[in-house]
Parts: structure tokens; C-alpha cells; sequence
């Protein structure tokens, strides 16, 4: 019998640089391989699609790639500079309530409760919470 290695799922370091425009991403063990989107959602699906090429295209011109990314043996691990961290994530009522849509100024009325927060709007801070934590959570220094 033929020595078959044993492949395990490896972490591929993901660098994400927030603009303007959404998020810039470029993927440490593969130099010039790099996506945009426009969430982390986004830019995860972007990823797969641009990991795919630029390993056809590494392989084709007999370049050297580490077999777990041909063999698609890996998780994205998003990493993210604390500077850009803290410009990037909405760790205030003005973030969450640019995040959920809801005036700044009503929001602090909710938070403070001086106003009553209807199903609808609770709702809403609910999700732009919920994906602040998500984003979050995919993040490493």
C-alpha cells in the first residue's frame, strides 16, 4: 500500500485593510493575490473565487504553491491591524447606529431609555449588533 499523507485544514492568513469604499484583502502565502468587497461576507466569497485563479494560474506556469491551498485544506483567518480595528468597527451607539440605519440622536434615546424601542427597531439594532460580532469573531492580530 501506498504511503498516503494525512492533509489537515491550515489557516490561511488573510490581510484586510478597510477603505472608503469596503474592504481590501490580500492573502499572506500567496504574494499578488488579492480582493475587495464589500462586507466580510463579501469578501469571503470574493476570496474563494480569487484563491481559485491565482492558483490555476500559479500551477500553470509551474510556480510553487503549498499543496493544502491546491487541495482547498484551509480556512480563511482574517487579520486586521488594531489601528484599522478601531476605525473600522462600529464600537459606539454613533457605529451602531451607522451600522443599523437608525438616527444617532434616537438611538442614544433608546440606549439611555428615555424613548421605547419598538419591535422593528429592535430588530434592526439586533442584526447590526449581530454582525458587528460576526465580522468580529473572523479577526485576528
Amino acid at each position: 500500500m501506498k504511503d498516503q499523507k494525512e492533509y489537515v485544514m491550515k489557516n490561511l492568513k488573510v490581510i484586510v485593510h478597510p477603505t472608503s469604499e469596503g474592504l481590501w484583502a490580500e492573502v499572506e502565502a500567496l504574494p499578488g493575490c488579492f480582493t475587495q468587497g464589500d462586507n466580510y461576507t463579501h469578501l469571503r466569497e470574493m476570496l474563494k473565487e480569487v484563491i481559485d485563479l491565482h492558483v490555476e494560474g500559479l500551477v500553470e506556469d509551474n510556480e510553487e504553491v503549498p499543496e493544502y491551498i491546491i487541495k482547498g485544506l484551509y480556512s480563511i483567518e482574517f487579520k486586521i491591524d488594531l489601528k484599522d480595528l478601531f476605525e473600522e468597527f462600529p464600537l459606539t451607539i454613533k457605529g451602531v447606529a451607522e451600522k443599523s440605519g437608525i438616527n444617532r440622536s434616537l438611538l442614544n434615546q433608546y440606549a439611555k431609555g428615555i424613548k421605547t424601542l419598538s419591535e422593528k427597531q429592535a430588530i434592526r439594532i439586533q442584526t447590526a449588533i449581530n454582525d458587528i460580532g460576526r465580522d468580529l469573531a473572523t479577526l485576528s492580530f
